[in-house]
């Protein structure tokens, strides 16, 4: 884990977990977290299970220039990862194994911002995990973007074993994610397009078969 966010939110999962093997949604404390809380959202099963935003932080919101309480997780992302972003949340839950995804989030001018995803199951009731508690958070060093993301696309993920985190020999390595298309762009495109954004193009000009203006 990168961030301070994922990082914070994650101590204190385990601490809340205890002896379970997740812990209740009862036991998190908005208080307990309140430094990381605008990174901090909620993931609930939605449509077809597919995991949508139960809650969803205030800089999470800004950062994509809307309210995400409602919308699907996996629109987040580039179209043709939105199925296998899909899965892994609700693998973090049926299988209640927290996950790390780092992405790169494209804003309107295209230019890339790495960030840190932090999953983490949890329970309502029993001991079944129906929910996520996560981060969302740029790595450190980053530059602030230049306007609002506009999709991330998936570059790896972890899986966290929370019986053997402190046993470095134990961590499992990052697994490379397929490339989105999304993420194939020629070298200095983000540049042209940021210095025409402002320009206004009009239809219209010359017919074909007029003679031009001389």
């Amino acid at each position: 884990m990168q961030t301070r966010a994922a990082t914070a939110l994650y101590d204190y999962w385990a601490r809340q977990r205890g002896e379970r093997a997740v812990p209740l949604r009862s036991a998190i404390e908005p208080a307990d977290i309140a430094a990381i809380l605008p990174d901090v959202f909620i993931l609930e099963y939605g449509r077809l299970r597919a995991p949508r935003f139960r809650l969803a932080g205030t800089r999470l919101c800004a950062q994509f220039a809307r309210e995400l309480k409602g919308s699907d997780f996996d629109a987040l992302f580039a179209p043709d990862q939105r199925g296998r972003v899909a899965r892994i949340a609700e693998n973090v839950m049926t299988q209640a194994a927290p996950a790390i995804m780092h992405v790169q989030l494209v804003d309107g001018t295209l230019e890339t911002t790495e960030a840190e995803i932090a999953l983490l199951p949890l329970a309502t009731r029993g001991r079944t995990a129906d929910r996520i508690i996560g981060t969302f958070a740029p790595l450190p060093g980053q530059r602030p973007p230049l306007s609002a993301f506009r999709y991330a696309t998936l570059g790896a993920l972890s899986v966290v074993d929370p019986e053997r985190r402190s046993d470095p020999a134990a961590n499992r390595p990052s697994i490379p994610m397929p490339t989105s298309i999304m993420a194939m762009r020629p070298a200095g495109l983000g540049e042209t397009v940021s210095r025409v954004m402002h320009l206004r193009i009009f239809e219209g000009g010359r017919k074909a078969g007029e003679p031009q203006e001389r």
